[in-house]
């Protein structure tokens, strides 16, 4: 009999790439596979439906766009719960505290049947687990980031960090098996919970949504070109520091940033830029379709990943938009916080660290690169290499898979022995 996975996620399926190539690798490998996801934004509900025009597993998805009476009181019950948290540590409050989107799950997995529920980000373990109980069936957990270091470091965010490591505390113990997005992700849920290291399961990508071929240099005009891009072009991301970094530079790069820009950030940087007479090099890019990020980074000369740091998870994770410029043949420059720096020795010949919030070593380092033709065309060169041989979810899906694979294998033992 074909194993049966359901996958659980509180987001949307258009915003959440690595659900979507945890269920394309599973049903790939033969397993019979259903995803419960949420609905709530129309632009990427959009996307939801380009996805599953071609997908060949089973999709549930939830529907909050209308955040009618029934929203309403389950945020008030939820506000109720995080009252009760705070005077009570008994089981199942923290759960209700932490997400009104966790019963919703549990209803909607506890529906389906399945012998591996695998669940993503908070909001959704318990809900994993409770359906695991009813089927007298497994779960395991995908940490995508090390979630009780999402906040800053103050007093004021103690509470929710209490939260959700209640609710992490209870369920991971009892995990069939936990992957992570990053060593430092790992390390982290293996000190915090002193559970088994979790297996690492970088956010790559597959090698068919690379470019075709290496290049020399980037086809954007102007240039020479930086790139960076995510979902929310906001602050806390090093973003001031790379657009003084252009007004810097030597060689007067032009910075071209993809994304939905925060309200008044946009504007933010345009003033930086243009105190330092870089106002017609800065460039904002509308955002584009997840399978379209590896072939869209190919046309610019570098990548930036400038992350700060600003919190313990951003000071430890690596984002996937590193993975995405080398699966794209273009080099990286790396702000030299925890996890870039232990990432770095791995792809020597196609990254390069700089001090984080350093416009003068950025700068510096850009002009290192595009401003000398034959080391740029060599690094990119190294880029694909990396993409290409080892950065990819053609690859790293084994890591996956042979997790996945072991759950199955450590049951039919058991009811072998």
């Amino acid at each position: 009999m074909t194993a049966r996975i359901c996958i659980l996620t509180p987001g949307a399926l258009g915003s959440n790439p690595r659900v979507v190539k945890e269920a394309e690798a599973l049903t790939e490998a033969g397993y019979r596979v259903t995803t419960v996801s949420t609905r709530t934004l129309d632009n990427v509900d959009r996307l939801d439906d380009s996805l599953l025009a071609n997908a060949r597993w089973r999709a549930e998805r939830l529907d909050f766009r209308t955040r009618g009476t029934t929203w309403r009181v389950r945020r008030a019950a939820q506000i109720m719960w995080n009252a009760a948290f705070a005077t009570t540590r008994l089981a199942g409050i923290a759960e209700r505290a932490a997400s009104p989107l966790t019963r919703p799950l549990a209803a909607a997995g506890s529906k389906l049947a399945a012998d591996l529920y695998i669940a993503h980000y908070p909001a959704a373990l318990p809900a994993a687990a409770y359906a695991a109980r009813l089927h007298n069936a497994r779960y395991a957990y995908d940490a995508e980031d090390y979630h009780c270091g999402e906040w800053p470091q103050t007093s004021e965010f103690d509470a929710s960090r209490r939260l959700l490591h209640a609710v992490e505390d209870r369920y991971l113990a009892k995990c069939a098996y936990i992957t992570a997005a990053s060593p430092g992700i790992a390390d982290a849920y293996a000190e915090t919970y002193r559970v088994q290291r979790p297996t690492v399961v970088l956010n790559v990508f597959p090698r068919a949504q690379a470019p075709a071929a290496a290049t020399l240099a980037g086809a954007a005009v102007p240039a020479p070109s930086i790139y960076w891009f995510s979902q929310t072009i906001g602050p806390n991301r090093g973003l001031e520091t790379a657009v003084e970094a252009i007004g810097r530079a030597r060689t007067l790069p032009h910075l071209y940033l993809r994304g939905n820009a925060a309200a008044g950030f946009a504007e933010r940087l345009h003033t930086i830029a243009s105190r330092l007479g870089a106002a017609d090099r800065l460039h904002f890019l509308s955002p584009e379709p997840p399978a379209e990020m590896a072939r869209l980074a190919s046309l610019y000369d570098l990548g930036l990943s400038s992350e700060t740091g600003y919190t313990v998870n951003r000071s430890i994770a690596l984002n996937n938009k590193l993975f995405t410029y080398l699966l794209g043949g273009i080099p990286v420059l790396l702000s030299d916080i925890p996890a870039h720096r232990a990432f770095a020795p791995q792809a020597i010949d196609a990254v390069r660290l700089y001090a984080a919030a350093d416009a003068k070593a950025l700068a510096a380092a850009i002009d290192g690169v595009v401003g000398e033709p034959r080391r740029l065309a060599a690094a990119r060169a190294a880029a694909w290499q990396y993409g290409q041989a080892r950065f990819n979810w053609d690859v790293e899906q084994l890591t996956l898979l042979g997790c996945v694979g072991s759950v199955f294998t450590s049951r039919h033992e058991g009811r072998l022995n």
